[in-house]
């Protein structure tokens, strides 16, 4: 018996030994018997959890050793840190004055350059053209005879009758030829006044209410680029046109200028809606969000120069302004280039190059 427990004993003692290490290694790793006592100051370079951070948040090592908590109260901080960061610093923006003047609106459309008075020639008879005694171009004076019409028939033969000019001017257009059998209601030649023009062009239905005599555009032509003419409402035609539901316009030159030609093809922007002695800023300073618009102010303060954020009521809206009916006044400078790196109370600095932040 003595022998048989001899014999097992190096066995038990090696189990032993296994058990033990084993139980300390779990002991070890469930912290059951740590060094460290409640209260005791965490060791340099540990986490020290924060009270209820193990409900609401984590904990973060910093450099330093303390312990940073990402939790609620420390996002707040954070975002206050950064909103005194914001407003510290200084940004490069540029500014415009809010001024008192005149904004229009305005539709582009086409027109044709056409002579202000136009007369058509007709022959008194019927017959054959025998000739045009013109070319376009010509000027000719009141009774200038500009064609001959041959009104002979078979078995008859009769003088040439001739078509003569009813008024002075110059030729605009010849639609017959030599040879063309003409009627008394066929036109041979059309007579116009160059030295005074007009711009013929069609206005949609839409604009019609807002047209008067005397109304102003701006003419433009692709043969004389760069250079722009102003112009008026001369005439209204009283009737639209049915097909194409629009008006016949008129307009008159303020200074004949002998670069245009009849003819030309012209560029118009006609207003249609114009306010007199209203508070007008940059349309480039405006912020249209969804529900508001507003602008930022220029402010000096003892602590320097900051931009306040100002809702603003919007009236009329022209092509690089709007009417300002409310939020702001005459003379106040707002914010035009820069906008987007800035907020409420931030300190600026107002440049003429190239803005950004510092």
């Amino acid at each position: 018996m003595k022998q048989s427990i001899k014999g097992i004993l190096p066995q038990i003692i090696i189990v032993i030994v296994i058990v033990a290490v084993g139980g300390s290694i779990i002991v070890n790793q469930l912290g059951l018997f740590s060094p460290k006592t409640a209260g005791a100051p965490a060791p340099s370079g540990s986490a020290a959890a924060l009270p209820g951070a193990g409900a609401t948040g984590s904990t973060v090592q910093a450099p330093s050793g303390a312990a940073v908590s990402s939790g609620p109260a420390a996002q707040s901080s954070g975002a206050a840190q950064a909103t005194r960061t914001s407003s510290t610093r200084t940004i490069a923006v540029r500014v415009e004055e809010v001024r008192n003047g005149s904004l229009s609106n305005y539709t582009k459309l086409h027109g044709d350059v056409v002579s202000a008075t136009e007369v058509k020639l007709f022959p008194s008879v019927a017959g054959t053209l025998m000739e045009s005694r013109v070319a376009v171009g010509d000027k000719v004076a009141k009774g200038s005879v500009v064609a001959l019409v041959d009104p002979s028939k078979v078995g008859q033969n009769y003088l040439p009758n001739p078509v003569e000019s009813t008024v002075a001017g110059t030729i605009l257009s010849i639609p017959v030829h030599a040879g063309d059998t003409v009627s008394t209601s066929t036109v041979i030649a059309t007579v116009g006044d160059l030295s005074r023009l007009r711009i013929v062009t069609a206005v949609p239905e839409r604009f019609v209410g807002q047209l008067k005599i005397g109304g102003s555009a701006e003419l433009s032509f692709d043969a004389l680029p760069g250079v722009v003419f102003d112009a008026k409402i001369s005439s209204l035609n009283p009737v639209l046109d049915p097909a194409s539901r629009t008006r016949e316009v008129k307009l008159a030159l303020d200074k004949n200028d002998l670069r245009i030609l009849v003819g030309m093809f012209a560029t118009v922007k006609l207003v249609t809606e114009m306010k007199n002695n209203v508070v007008i800023a940059p349309r480039n300073a405006v912020i249209l969000a969804t529900d508001e618009s507003y602008v930022y102010v220029l402010k000096e303060d003892t602590s320097g120069t900051k931009v306040e954020k100002r809702l603003v009521t919007l009236g009329m809206e022209g092509e690089n302004a709007f009417e300002i009916t409310g939020g702001l006044r005459e003379g106040e400078k707002v914010v035009t280039e820069g906008k987007g790196s800035i907020v409420d109370g931030n300190t600026v600095r107002v440049i003429n190059g190239k803005v950004g932040a510092l």
